[in-house]
């Protein structure tokens, strides 16, 4: 080859560089998802007319994934601590119903959204006409213009807990242990501060990994099957969950004179029954899908 040629190929090659390197500046990043509040248009819709049916049918014969029993002595943090972001964003996460039109969901689920909706068709969903927030907690409760059967809340403590939601958009359920609690305070757009609960998560359906952003908002099942608390962050490195006290849970009811219902006959709780019993959960729409929009 000819230095002449050598030459050219040599300018043509610093011209593409240099084209790409003025092209990466002036591209913007890819917008950063809350992890706690994953963006709706990342999953798809339900599947079909019967609302999570298919997303749901092989938790009757698939067996949780089970996840490394923590040792106890690693206990848990005095405090913990979560960043609330500044910036407005839609999202999805999940509530429950506890009477007539009055669901729980968490605060940063449903914080700063100009519409809030409860998803009860694969392209429908019911409007939430009012929202009250916990004055120190991360804690929100909605009122719709109607809901299913409400589950019951109880204040009876124990060694488990089972957790329903929409954990990166889709149905899914967690087994926890206790481990302890912690001081959680969140800042950012608001503040925060509560006494919470701390679960090691001992398996997870479906058997998939990843964060479980999206559950937030969810309820907490104690082994009676009534409701003990509500999933309110994860901490995926070490494999914990937290979630907010029956106590805390009360002073919103009490705060907002909601009405709260009662479930006659709830099902129980098991390490090998929870998956059918949250399927139920969700199919029935008593854990329902919430839709965030931002303007």
């Amino acid at each position: 080859m000819r230095a002449r040629d050598i030459l050219a190929v040599i300018v043509m090659v610093i011209v593409v560089v240099i084209g790409q390197l003025l092209r990466s500046e002036d591209t913007p990043s890819p917008r950063q998802d809350n992890p706690r509040r994953p963006a709706p248009e990342r999953y798809q819709a339900a599947p079909d007319d019967t609302l999570w049916d298919a997303e749901t049918q092989a938790w009757l014969s698939e067996a949780p994934m089970q996840k490394p029993r923590q040792p106890g002595w690693l206990g848990t943090n005095q405090n913990s601590v979560v960043d609330i972001p500044k910036a407005r964003r839609s999202g999805t996460g999940t509530a429950f119903a506890i009477g007539p039109g009055i669901w729980l969901t968490a605060r940063h689920v449903i914080d700063g959204c100009d519409d809030v909706g409860l998803q009860v068709a694969p392209k429908r969903a019911i409007k939430v006409t009012d929202i009250r927030h916990h004055v120190s907690a991360d804690l929100s409760l909605l009122r719709s213009s109607r809901a299913p059967t409400p589950v019951s809340l109880t204040t009876e403590e124990g060694d488990d807990i089972y957790m329903v939601g929409f954990p990166a958009g889709k149905p899914g359920a967690v087994h926890g242990s206790k481990l302890g609690s912690t001081i959680l305070r969140e800042r950012g757009r608001y503040q925060t501060r509560e006494r919470a609960d701390v679960w090691a998560e001992r398996s997870r359906i479906p058997n998939r990994d990843g964060s479980l952003g999206g559950l937030s908002g969810g309820p907490a099942f104690a082994p009676d099957g009534q409701v003990y608390g509500v999933v309110l962050a994860e901490d995926r490195r070490r494999g914990r969950v937290i979630t907010a006290r029956p106590a805390t849970l009360r002073t919103l009811i009490d705060a907002s004179a909601a009405e709260t219902g009662n479930d006659p006959s709830p099902a129980a709780f098991s390490a090998d029954l929870y998956p059918s019993k949250a399927r139920d959960l969700i199919l029935s729409g008593r854990v329902s899908r919430v839709l965030c929009r931002v303007r």
